[in-house]
């Protein structure tokens, strides 16, 4: 999706754009955006947890590239679809590939009603081979040359399982002509019916549901009730009355771009610990890392952004930024701000903190560096609340990347307080803006001995918490 291999403005999502932007003007009065938030070789979680993020939460259509990243089962989509559902606009859902499981599960929750539209997009694999085997000059436009990259010869991604631009080409035409049909139909329905807007559209002043009172079905893939599962993050939770399921509230914060605002990346839990240059590509110093934990890339990140700015940019905008540690960096210190519902909390004491959060999830960089690496379950000591988690568990669920699990389930104990974000930091450090209400302090320290930078530092893209 994010076209490596040839310029960013020709991946598949600006071919939509540039057709439909037009026909959407002229016939409905809609100005249509399209952000291709797609960051190269990234499985769907933990980026399904950080739509918002990446997305924006006003996103009308959704979708994911199954083919490259996921193996052959639904889980997966499963869990993403319903993070989508719980979105504002309970967008559409497109997914670029046609494995038969995962198009059995689209087709499942359209029956059910939970999806409207949803639909599965071929590649290459959809053409007429014998097309192909024609001569230059005989093929139709659109398989003329087809064996092209969108830059020159010898650009960086030019990989053989990339599309290469007018495959891209091909994949954008098919979107839009499925897309298009419900455009005529709506410039008809606008053009005949004067009271359009009475019988099809929401009233004004009708509120869109909070994501926590989204009515899913139930899931169609089951998962252990385990920590190594994460069910109610995934699939979500039972409803107490009425039937049906219904997702928590889910918050994340990441590293990783894009993100559609600064609000929504890392830096904003981020309370001290941290030094942050400004300058992602800079190679930084071991003295950086012995003096706090380090926003930066991994080399391979880095040398393949390098790469790619000697063949002029290519126009990308993804980065897999995260902050990296070793044993000598010291203690990294997080807030997380609660976020769910406002709902009575007089409880005994108010200030336990598993009356507002469910779990916590920590994932690092899904990038392989070999044996030496930084093992979070065990390389991390998490202090949540003011008190020592016992329990740090590898999600094995999901968040595979390369067959690495990226994630693990950080238990909040028993014990753990919520703060307000001005008791935990010097008044004068507090940034503007920040939220001083309730909120969970996340203490991390890199305690593996053998951790090295050069066999692979710790490194954190993305904190995931879930609140009721």
């Amino acid at each position: 999706t994010v076209g490596r291999g040839n310029m960013f403005n020709q991946s598949f999502p600006f071919v939509v754009e540039r057709i439909l932007k037009g026909p959407l003007r002229e016939l409905l009065g809609v100005e249509l955006v399209v952000r291709n938030a797609a960051i190269g070789g990234i499985p769907s979680f933990p980026y399904g947890w950080c739509l918002p993020n990446f997305l924006g939460d006003d996103a009308d259509l959704i979708s994911w590239d199954y083919g490259m990243n996921e193996g052959n089962g639904a889980a997966g989509l499963e869990a993403y679809v319903r993070h989508g559902m719980t979105m504002p606009k309970g967008p559409m859902v497109m997914m670029l590939d046609t494995k038969k499981p995962r198009r059995d599960l689209l087709e499942k929750y359209a029956r059910l009603g939970s999806l409207a539209d949803p639909f599965a997009v071929g590649r290459a694999d959809v053409v007429d081979k014998a097309l192909l085997a024609k001569p230059e000059e005989e093929r139709p436009e659109g398989l003329t040359k087809w064996d092209e990259w969108g830059t020159p010869k010898g650009s960086p991604g030019q990989g053989a399982w990339h599309p290469k631009w007018r495959e891209h080409e091909l994949i954008g035409w098919m979107i839009a002509a499925h897309l298009l049909g419900a455009v005529e139909e709506a410039s008809k329905i606008m053009r005949d019916e004067p009271d359009w807007k009475t019988k099809y559209a929401h009233p004004d002043g009708v509120a869109v549901p909070p994501r926590e009172r989204v009515t899913l079905p139930d899931p169609a893939v089951s998962l252990p009730d385990d920590p190594a599962s994460v069910p109610s993050l995934l699939h979500g939770v039972p409803r107490r009355e009425g039937g049906g399921w219904h997702m928590n509230h889910v918050s994340c914060r990441t590293s990783f771009l894009p993100v559609v605002q600064e609000g929504l990346n890392l830096k904003s839990i981020t309370v001290s610990g941290v030094t942050d240059d400004g300058d992602a590509m800079a190679s930084k110093d071991d003295s950086a890392y012995q003096a706090s934990w380090v926003m930066d890339v991994g080399k391979m990140e880095r040398n393949t952004k390098r790469k790619v700015e000697k063949a002029g940019g290519m126009g990308y905008i993804d980065m897999k930024l995260a902050l990296y540690g070793v044993p000598e960096s010291g203690t990294l210190s997080l807030w997380l701000p609660y976020e769910g519902p406002p709902h009575d909390h007089s409880h005994d004491d108010d200030l336990e903190a598993d009356h507002w959060f469910d779990s916590l999830v920590v994932c690092e960089v899904n990038e392989k560096r070999g044996d030496d690496e930084c093992k979070m379950e065990s390389d991390l000591r998490f202090v949540v609340g003011g008190v020592e988690s016992g329990n740090v568990t590898k999600i094995t669920s999901t968040a595979s990347y390369l067959k690495k699990d990226v994630c693990v389930n950080v238990e909040i104990p028993k014990e753990a307080k919520v703060t307000r974000r001005k008791d935990s930091i010097k008044p004068e450090d507090t940034a503007e803006g920040h939220d001083n209400g309730e909120g969970l302090a996340v203490d991390i320290t890199v305690i593996g001995k053998a951790v090295t930078r050069s066999g692979g530092a710790c490194s954190i893209s993305h904190v995931v918490w879930e609140q009721h």
